[in-house]
């Protein structure tokens, strides 16, 4: 267990994500990139400007504000006016295709868009407006496109009234959503993504626990590389908020590159990195990846999957305290954490402890504490847990037990010296690269090829990314070939999504309901022949 020090109440008092800009030193170093530099004072005065602009043109409790960008400046301004204006932040991944883009619109129904208008060879705008328009209700928010924060902040102010809401309530917002502070999309095993509302007092709670796991002590400041996509919980929380409520600052990165990377750590003197097992192992097996050069690094952590004991070695050789962490979107991201002085052992086989802050335990199918060596599922409950599904009461209903736990899916046991090891998924969700990829959504796209009968997608074991996604599939004709399936799903999902490879069965083997064999056709897929 760790120590309580006197700053982890203080942080708790904080009502709303906004406050903590109001917190930091006026003068300290809030904001980096590209060489610019921003303090908290000159960061929270533009937050105030934005936030003045929203809520002049209508923006209401509860309603969504949707973003479309990389990870950069503008990115912290709209999540940080948008909860001072009372409005729940909707991050948009520029990864994803028009189709991805408008079902997240589609869901959570923002009255107002706001874009980056390129990236790098991408027109976003036009994208965004190819969702919009193949929407599957009406939408009625307005859209602005900006370039740079200045122009970001220009756009909102210049922003006339909204349209009108097309929600039947217009008076004080329902309970969930007026402690919601952002929706961060997942998915389950129908492939439809669903919008978890992630709460204020639990991204700032989980942000606390982080602070005193992982941030140097006082005076040093945190100081965090933000290279994650926006519209991930680990971008959230983990590198923006978890800097932020030590009163640290962050430097911002658009796009992840090995290279990159270790140049802005020495650069910009990052003393906290935390990214996930794929970015490690590009950095730490870069020509350019020099221990001695990253001796000013206080805390390494790596969360979304298991580090390999090669990746291990190099990081600790920096001289930095290594951490894993544990958690999922449902809880505000991180809820375990390895110890500071936890083996090579412990990081590569195991995701540490649950912190004593939160309500986590391991139980069986009967919803009773599972002992040391038991196998059960990881569950939550209290503050860190997440409000529920937006527009989605049935899953929001069915992620709960009858007494209040949240079903994680995830299989674990409690070893002797109390380290939590996973077992495996109840879903069946694949993790890539850092990317929770759900073989529902894929096998979706596939069966609309022509070719396609049947078709289970699984991840396999990968050495950069921890899990690579592979489809297993049946042909309804011959003549189907890798590109035709490729170019199938790559116009409608992310490239992540992709399968590697597309692995030949002539028909599945079924369980006795008639079910296909999901587990066993894993077991076998590595032994298929694959399409050409």
């Amino acid at each position: 267990m760790i120590a309580v020090d006197r700053t982890f109440p203080a942080l708790l008092a904080i009502d709303r994500i906004d406050e903590v800009l109001r917190r930091g030193e006026a003068d300290a170093a809030c904001v980096s990139f590209e060489g610019r530099h921003w303090s908290y004072g000159r960061f929270d005065a533009l937050v105030d400007l934005a936030a003045q602009a929203m809520t002049a043109a209508g923006l209401r409790a509860g309603d969504r504000v949707a973003l479309l960008c990389t990870p950069r400046p503008e990115y912290l301004l709209v999540l940080m006016a948008a909860s001072r204006a009372g409005a729940i932040y909707v991050g948009l991944n520029p990864r994803h295709t028009a189709h991805e883009l408008a079902q997240a619109l589609d869901r959570v129904q923002p009255r107002l868009v706001l874009t980056l208008k390129r990236f790098e060879q991408r027109d976003l705008e036009a994208t965004l407006a190819e969702a919009a328009a193949s929407r599957g209700r009406p939408g009625n928010a307005a859209t602005l496109a900006f370039d740079d924060l200045q122009s970001c902040l220009s756009a909102l102010q210049a922003l006339p009234e909204l349209p009108a809401s097309t929600e039947a309530a217009a008076g004080a917002p329902a309970p969930d959503l007026a402690r919601t502070a952002a929706i961060v999309f997942t998915s389950g095993t129908t492939g439809q993504p669903k919008a978890a509302m992630l709460t204020h007092r639990g991204l700032l709670l989980a942000a606390a626990v982080q602070h005193l796991r992982l941030n140097p002590p006082a005076p040093r400041k945190p100081r965090l590389l933000c290279h994650l996509p926006i519209n991930h919980v680990g971008c959230l929380m983990n590198l923006s908020l978890g800097s932020l409520v030590g009163g640290g600052s962050l430097v911002f990165l658009e796009r992840f590159s090995a290279e990159a990377t270790l140049q802005l750590l020495q650069q910009e003197r990052v003393n906290c990195w935390l990214q996930v097992p794929a970015m490690f192992h590009a950095c730490a097996l870069h020509p350019a990846f020099d221990p001695a050069a990253l001796s000013h690094l206080y805390s390494v952590c790596v969360g979304g999957g298991a580090p390999s004991a090669r990746v291990i070695a190099a990081l600790r050789a920096t001289g930095a305290r290594l951490f894993v962490e544990y958690g999922q979107t449902e809880t505000s991201s991180s809820g375990a954490y390895s110890d500071a002085d936890a083996s090579d052992e412990v990081l590569t086989q195991c995701i540490g402890r649950f912190d004593p802050h939160f309500e986590l335990r391991i139980a069986d199918p009967q919803g009773q504490p599972c002992a040391a060596g038991q196998v059960g599922e990881i569950q939550a409950r209290g503050a860190l847990v997440f409000a529920g599904y937006f527009s989605d009461a049935a899953a929001t209903a069915a992620a709960f037990t009858a007494d209040g736990w949240l079903h994680t899916g995830d299989l674990a046991e409690q070893r002797d010296d109390g380290c939590i090891v996973l077992r495996g998924r109840l879903r069946e969700m694949i993790k890539s690269g850092g990317y929770n990829v759900y073989p529902r959504e894929i096998e979706q796209v596939l069966e609309a090829h022509p070719a396609v009968g049947e078709v289970v997608v699984v991840g396999l074991p990968d050495e950069r990314y921890g899990e690579a996604v592979h489809a297993v599939l049946t042909l309804r004709e011959p003549g189907a070939d890798r590109a035709s399936l490729e170019a199938c799903c790559r116009a409608r999902l992310a490239n992540y999504k992709v399968p590697k490879s597309f692995r030949l069965v002539e028909r599945f083997h079924l369980l006795p309901n008639g079910k296909i064999d999901r587990t066993g056709t894993r077991a076998l897929a590595s032994t298929l022949p694959a399409l050409t």
